[in-house]
């Protein structure tokens, strides 16, 4: 007897085949069979009839690598069909530790709040490195299983003491490799750049050719925030040249779909032997924050604000001289407001509208109008950019960039406090993978490629052995979705006041043989794991 079989699905293997009917029996972490007909029975019997069953999905570009410390059950992922996240991009990096150092590095980023700072100093285990970061994660638990990478802003930033302008010193260079080096060994998956953030914005081609080197030696992977700054084409370009010259494997991050040409560079480059792949978010609006989290990000984004904190933050906005540096350096001070929005407000005659709408009703400048509800004494829940995202457009993605076969999705789920659902959130990102469904299935592009693309595809580029294909032998790591009802509602669709609003239609989750979601019900269960590269590769000579 098995202790799993799902029975009477439409069996789509995660290899890009035309699917089949049938089904799957699973003992302990393992799947056992995969046939037409099982006759052995299972313990517990799923019935797919009616519904397509697929490895679960692989997001390689999240930002999880800390929340399960306060909330370890993953929800939105496991309500998509996510079963494997890739933790530690954009440069953000979860080592080198102690734990006080990277909680640091993200609150001085914007990335974590205050309130999370101060409490998760207390409450959060100790760790210095990743084998020690894996056994804290082991510690608590998590629903998902976990790829990580190391992430270059975060090693650079330890090491120089700060973010400087300038090339690490021979001495300094030496320090992160030798990082590098110790990570990787420990089972880390290759390292993260954050080209538009500081202190990786710092780094030019040789410094990144370097790293990336290292990490190529360990058959190791190099993701990549662009330098968008230089524009979209170019920065791919420039990180494409990064991989020609080290020979590392590239993920290229969130690459924005309003550039076919980008995307139409990678795909030139693989042909021509650069082993790249591409993520992109399908489909994106503005970001809802807090005003305290605003303030954070305002603080972030200035030099000169910084070292005064968010305190120094509220003052300035009660000067002029304050107020003229906030709009020189924050750049949600772009623009005429009317894609600036309040979503939550104790003033219920302000939900709704844009700044720019209330600034004309106040008389005011629209700049001086969102300056003034910075300083008021209320709360308010912000929408920066609002429904429309000119880089991540709603309407579908051109056909050169459907048709590519090393696009996948990539979530870039908002880094927000899981005890304070408003502090910062994008719902469109909580659903990425419904919507690339039903985006790529409109453009005439098979449920059987949809589903290569965010699983085998992914597994084979990280090297992630015995995942992302529905195969005997390979860990039962499967999801079991309704078709039909398989959805995130749009941008004109859903209520924004709504951050916990989760996708539809997958009706069962398995991790690792544990079934954590079943009848659409989440079940109280922490089977993932923190998945080690050196359990896979070892060093290349």
């Amino acid at each position: 007897m098995f202790d799993l079989v799902i029975r009477n699905g439409f069996i789509i293997d995660g290899t890009g085949t035309p699917g089949f009917r049938g089904d799957v029996a699973i003992t302990g972490d393992t799947i056992q069979a995969v046939s037409p007909s099982i006759s052995e029975a299972g313990i517990k019997e799923i019935d797919a009839a009616g519904k397509i069953v697929i490895p679960g999905f692989i997001d390689p570009h999240v930002h999880e690598e800390w929340i399960c410390f306060s909330d370890a059950k993953y929800e939105l992922f496991l309500r998509q069909g996510v079963t494997t996240v890739v933790n530690g991009n954009c440069g953000h990096s979860i080592f080198p530790g102690p734990k006080e150092n990277i909680i640091e590095y993200y609150w001085g980023n914007g990335l974590m709040s205050s309130r999370q700072r101060e409490v998760y100093k207390k409450t959060f285990p100790d760790w210095q490195d990743f084998d020690g970061y894996a056994r804290a994660v082991e510690s608590v638990g998590t629903t998902l299983n976990f790829i990580t990478l190391l992430g270059h802003g975060t090693i650079r930033w330890t090491v120089m003491n700060g973010a400087h302008d300038r090339p690490p010193t021979e001495e300094e260079n030496e320090q992160i490799e030798q990082i590098i080096r110790q990570n990787m060994q420990q089972g880390a998956w290759g390292i993260s750049f954050g080209l538009d953030y500081v202190p990786s914005r710092y780094a030019k081609m040789e410094e990144l050719v370097h790293v990336a080197g290292i990490v190529k030696e360990y058959d190791g992977v190099a993701a990549a925030h662009l330098r968008h700054a230089i524009g979209v084409l170019e920065a791919t370009q420039e990180f494409l040249e990064v991989g020609r010259r080290s020979g590392v494997k590239l993920q290229v991050s969130h690459l924005r779909p309003n550039c076919p040409e980008a995307f139409e560079a990678v795909e030139k480059a693989v042909a021509k032997g650069v082993r790249a792949r591409i993520d992109t978010i399908p489909r994106s609006t503005g970001h809802c924050t807090s005003k305290a989290r605003l303030i954070q990000f305002i603080m972030a984004l200035s030099d000169e604000l910084f070292t005064a904190g968010e305190e120094g933050v509220k003052r300035a906005l009660h000067t002029p001289e304050g107020r003229a540096i906030i709009k020189k350096d924050a750049y949600i001070f772009s623009g005429d407001k009317s894609d600036k929005f309040i979503v939550l407000s104790e003033d219920p005659s302000l939900e709704g509208r844009s700044v720019k709408d209330i600034a004309e009703e106040r008389g005011q400048d629209p700049d001086e109008c969102m300056l003034d509800l910075l300083g008021d004494e209320k709360k308010y829940v912000f929408w920066l950019g609002g429904p429309v995202r000119k880089d991540f457009p709603g309407d579908g993605h051109p056909d050169s960039i459907v048709q590519n076969p090393f696009v996948s999705v990539g979530t870039d789920e908002i880094l927000g406090d899981p005890e304070d659902p408003f502090d910062w959130y994008e719902l469109q990102r909580r659903g990425g993978f419904p919507i690339f469904m039903e985006m790529y299935r409109a453009k005439g592009v098979p449920v059987e490629e949809i589903v290569r693309r965010n699983t085998t595809m992914i597994a084979q580029h990280f090297g992630i052995e015995r995942r992302g294909e529905v195969k005997t032998g390979y860990f039962a790591d499967l999801a079991v979705i309704d078709l039909e009802r398989y959805h995130f509602p749009a941008p004109q669709e859903v209520d924004y006041r709504k951050p916990l609003t989760m996708a539809e239609g997958v009706d069962a989750v398995i991790v690792n043989g544990h079934v954590v979601i079943d009848e659409g019900k989440l079940i109280s269960a922490f089977p993932g794991r923190v998945l080690r590269k050196s359990q896979f590769r070892r060093r290349l000579k």
